[in-house]
């Protein structure tokens, strides 16, 4: 048997069939060709449906009510205090004064040379409250008193910081050294006159209030037994602003109950001197969803342009040039976004709002029209894009979110559309399977054929061969 085929005959049998089998295989070629022609047709409404979701999600915030309820607070000194809103907040102008910021009560030690020196052990028991006019304590009930434990072996200056911080009672402690030694100081972390401290001392050498010891540390400005071992820094102070004329205080700088719907964050004290609150409907986001809107319509229209336009100079066509589901879904929309509404709000079409196409088919917006609607009485921007439940009727941009839906939802027009593609790209695949078995078993037959060619040729030269070398052996006429 040969061991390659061609040997035998000199044939290039290997080539033959290879050229044989090109032409076989046309028809697999022609299905490549298919099946890459609607891959590119179902990436084309993949990127169709992203834009056409895109240009959806400006639409659903243009058919939300809140959008148009919005309010804006403005302070005309925002150094002395900054402002926000919220939902219940109501239009109008107010006169905002300042007069002083809340802050926290600190309290400092005596001075001690370095800070291992160590001051006593026992107990700290930390009580938060308001010292009286008449020089009383009065609890805060909101906050239970807590006891820290100086562990005698962690009984230095830096020790005592270290426990009191890591006890989280509500007060933070450090040290600093004023060039006379080092003082503990103690602050409440929360401002205000019902955050003052009191702090009293189980000292474990048995006298409490002495000044020597842990007992160095009791602070209490009540008059009544009180012990004040400790020296105020910083006082305990509330804050204080006028609102129109009234006078509010507080114990926290930021103040969301003194006008509803405002949160106040005071920065600083400005005595004297009025600032002007203005709380007014926020059309800057209104504005800013309008723009969206056109901006994605722009967006959706230009990837409907790239996947179906026709190249007339150079005789191109598109990925979907043609295609009937493009031409559908950019009708629909077109025709929403020119067709008159029903009055709605006092609004008949987008054009009154200053949106307007141009020739390319994209949408243009006429910022100072927007605007002059926004604040027209007669118009109701609101009514006309959202649902109005009150009167039973949808407004455009729910009507429009509605069409888009039926568009772009899994069951909707595209996703079907993109089912039928894939569906015809499975066929390709079985078709191509079947065909390739095939095409084996003609190379197959061929090989074969081939070979039993090859190898007739070569047994018919062996015997060529053979004859030529018996007839050059056998006597010439005449020889003796």
């Amino acid at each position: 048997m040969l061991s390659s085929p061609g040997i035998g005959s000199g044939l290039d049998i290997s080539g033959i069939i290879s050229k044989l089998m090109q032409v076989e295989q046309r028809p697999l070629t022609q299905l490549n060709t298919k099946e890459a022609k609607q891959q590119a047709q179902l990436s084309a409404f993949g990127s169709l449906k992203s834009a056409l979701s895109s240009f959806q999600e400006s639409v659903k915030a243009l058919a939300k009510p809140a959008l148009f309820t919005g309010f804006k607070a403005t302070l005309t000194d925002t150094t002395v205090a900054t402002v926000s809103t919220s939902a219940k907040v109501a239009a109008g102008v107010h006169e905002i004064e300042v007069q002083s910021l809340a802050q926290a009560q600190k309290i400092k030690s005596e001075a001690f040379v370095t800070t291992d020196t160590i001051i006593g052990n026992g107990t700290l028991t930390i009580a938060f409250g308001t010292y009286n006019e008449d020089d009383t304590f009065t609890a805060n009930t909101e906050k239970a008193a807590k006891t820290i434990t100086i562990d005698p072996a962690k009984s230095t200056l830096s020790d005592i910081r270290n426990t009191i911080n890591e006890a989280n009672t509500g007060v933070t402690a450090s040290i600093v050294n004023d060039g006379n030694g080092n003082r503990l100081v103690i602050a409440s972390r929360d401002t205000g006159l019902t955050n003052a401290l009191k702090i009293t001392v189980d000292d474990a050498d048995g006298n409490h209030t002495n000044n020597t010891g842990l007992s160095k540390l009791a602070f209490d400005a009540s008059s009544t037994g009180g012990v004040t071992n400790m020296a105020e820094a910083v006082p305990a102070k509330n804050a204080k602003m006028k609102i129109d004329g009234i006078a509010v205080e507080k114990s926290s700088n930021t103040i969301n109950d003194a006008l509803e719907g405002v949160t106040f964050n005071l920065l600083k004290a400005n005595p004297g001197t009025n600032m002007t609150l203005t709380v007014e409907q926020d059309k800057a986001s209104v504005e800013t969803a309008v723009k969206a809107f056109v901006t994605a319509y722009n967006e959706l229209e230009k990837s409907i342009g790239n996947l179906s336009r026709y190249d007339t100079a150079n005789k191109q066509a598109s990925v979907l040039t043609g295609d009937s589901t493009v031409r559908m879904v950019q009708n629909r929309v077109r025709a929403m976004l020119t067709g008159n509404q029903s009055a709605v709000g006092g609004i008949n079409s987008l054009s009154e709002l200053g949106i307007s196409f141009q020739k390319d088919g994209t949408l243009k917006l006429d910022n100072g029209k927007l605007s002059a609607v926004l604040v027209d009485p007669d118009k109701n921007v609101a009514a006309f894009f959202s649902t109005q439940t009150m009167e039973g009727t949808e407004g455009f941009a729910t009507r429009l979110d509605q069409l888009l839906d039926g568009m772009a939802r899994s069951d909707g027009l595209i996703n079907n559309r993109m089912d039928g593609i894939n569906s015809t790209i499975k066929g390709i695949g079985r078709q191509r399977e079947a065909l390739e078995h095939r095409l084996g078993e003609v190379e197959k037959r061929l090989r074969a054929q081939f070979t039993a060619l090859d190898s007739m040729v070569a047994s018919m030269t062996q015997t060529n061969n053979y004859l030529q070398q018996q007839l050059a052996n056998l006597p010439k006429i005449g020889d003796k």
